[in-house]
């Protein structure tokens, strides 16, 4: 008998739009069909772990017996399906779980949880776990969380990265009077924007060109020019990543980053902080460097260091392409996801 679809419940949020996108051009050019249920965050009263669980359930229950197994990114839409993972195996995906999170709250402007209900929501996810067949991080971070806060097994959890179209995201031209500085990022504060606009005001302006990508209201001065709401992939966007020279995100609360990804692979040397699954993607030192969060010093040194050094910013340009192409091309790593999760179901 021919095996039959995997249903993939993909969230809609975020960089896992992306990551569903990425997912589905893979699969039409392996022409391996799949069942699709993207599951669009719906603001509401009750938490997403209700509201998207329950939405999730509502479109997998009708098709379960069609299918040999499911996939479920992110962790938050499993809940309500775990009474269906006794008719078909289950491959859990996140890119940060819950508990791994904790310390990131206050940065993402959410209230302090309750040590109750945090412990309480541990133990449900630990059940819901539990019947699952296997698990994907996106980071080595979210293995160590998923094997630490949750008892997975080890050997149960795969780290596979989203990965990047290598294709849309590749050096351009370059050839401009001073070296430009890219910063990406929707949440101004909460992803650094601010210390990257500060440093450049101290130390790098005259010596370096500002580029911000945000949707909140910053202003324009002197050598810092800014884009606003500019869309995934698109031609202006695209643009900036190839003809920028340096990629800046000091965040301060991210499970991973797929701007940062994006900035390897358009062969930019990435300056970004060890928060999340982040120091699985910059090689210290080669292809860009990591900080501490709100360290304005290690930033302005670590900027200084390339906007200064031609042969160095090079260099890195050269081995940040090279490493993107190795480690986080998306048709590779989808190829590496659609595999594991056939081999458990």
């Amino acid at each position: 008998m021919s095996p039959r679809p995997i249903a993939y419940v993909m969230e809609q949020t975020l960089g896992s739009i992306t990551h569903y996108l990425n997912l589905r051009r893979a699969e039409s050019e392996r022409g391996v069909p799949n069942r699709w249920l993207p599951i669009t965050y719906e603001p509401g009263r009750l938490p997403w772990t209700v509201r998207g669980s329950w939405l999730a359930r509502r479109a997998l229950a009708p098709i379960i017996d069609d299918v040999d197994g499911v996939f479920i990114h992110t962790m938050t839409l499993a809940p309500a399906l775990v009474d269906l993972f006794h008719k078909k195996p289950v491959v859990i995906s996140s890119d940060g779980p819950a508990m791994a999170k904790l310390g990131m709250r206050g940065a993402y402007g959410d209230p302090a949880e309750h040590r109750l209900a945090r412990l309480a929501k541990r133990e449900l996810y630990r059940q819901v776990f539990k019947r699952a067949a296997g698990f994907v991080g996106w980071s080595h971070w979210a293995k160590d969380s998923f094997v630490r806060d949750y008892g997975c097994s080890e050997r149960d959890v795969a780290v596979i990265p989203p990965g990047v179209d290598l294709d849309l995201y590749a050096p351009g031209d370059r050839d401009h009077p001073l070296p430009r500085i890219l910063f990406v990022g929707g949440d101004f504060e909460r992803k650094g924007g601010d210390l990257v606009r500060e440093v450049f005001r101290k130390h790098l302006r005259g010596r370096a060109e500002l580029v911000l990508v945000t949707r909140d209201d910053v202003s324009e001065e002197p050598g810092v020019t800014v884009h606003r709401n500019l869309g995934a992939n698109s031609a202006e966007l695209l643009n900036l990543y190839a003809t920028c020279d340096i990629f800046a995100l000091p965040t301060r609360a991210d499970c991973y980053s797929l701007v940062c990804m994006e900035a390897l692979a358009a062969g930019m040397p990435v300056v970004t902080t060890r928060v999340g699954g982040i120091p699985d993607l910059v090689v210290e030192g080669k292809t860009g460097h990591l900080i501490e969060v709100d360290d304005e010093q290690a930033l302005t040194a670590a900027l200084s260091s390339i906007v200064l050094d031609c042969d160095k910013r090079r260099e890195m340009a050269i081995a940040a392409r090279a490493d993107a192409l190795a480690r986080f091309s998306a048709s590779a790593n989808a190829k590496a996801l659609f595999d594991f999760v056939r081999a458990r179901c």
